[in-house]
């Protein structure tokens, strides 16, 4: 949906996603190197804008480009959406950033800061495929206790594979925010030296 969050850390922010920004989700999303674990996409621009005009209309999804604030320089992508107003609950995820980029743990850190502190959620999820290890070992290795293994919940370009599940509820981000923003100052300063 359109919306005019913002969330920034010491080297990246969050910032809404626009039309301008269809040919960075294409070239991400067509990348072999980025795309093995994810649904197939067309390569069309305008297939991609149709997408993001019918995004625009869903409530409760909000899309975000991972940019550095240094230089506003585009790194991926991200979301939290499928937000149960009632259960204050979402999903973050169409997390997808360049090959080499530094802001993996800046913006799952910021991810959570714009689902915990602005959208005022109780629980936060994500799922990756079960086969997309580095991602599966990214969260793991933040500290998330609440890890579930879903036996065929994606359908990946007609097969079923397995899903895991990582949840994080408003007490588990009192304990997990302090060691992100750490991990994200960290990374801010190798970032600057470069």
């Amino acid at each position: 949906m359109r919306h005019d969050l913002t969330v920034a850390g010491p080297a990246f922010r969050l910032r809404p996603i626009g039309d301008g920004d269809a040919a960075l989700v294409l070239e991400l999303r067509n990348n072999p190197q980025l795309n093995r674990f994810l649904h197939a996409t067309s390569s069309s621009l305008a297939a991609q804008l149709a997408w993001l005009a019918q995004y625009y209309e869903r409530p409760g999804d909000y899309y975000f480009v991972v940019e550095r604030q240094q230089d506003g320089l585009p790194e991926g992508v991200i979301s939290l959406y499928d937000i149960d107003a009632a259960g204050h609950a979402g999903e973050w995820g169409r997390w997808i950033l360049r090959p080499g980029s530094l802001a993996a743990v800046e913006s799952a850190w910021l991810i959570y800061r714009c689902a915990f502190e602005q959208l005022g959620l109780d629980e936060v999820y994500c799922r990756t495929v079960a086969d997309n290890e580095s991602v599966v070992s990214f969260h793991d290795s933040c500290g998330i206790a609440q890890r579930t293994r879903l036996p065929g919940h994606f359908d990946l370009d007609g097969r079923r594979v397995d899903a895991v599940e990582h949840r994080v509820n408003r007490a588990a981000w009192h304990d997990l925010a302090p060691r992100l923003e750490k991990l994200a100052q960290l990374t801010a300063r190798r970032l600057y030296r470069a």
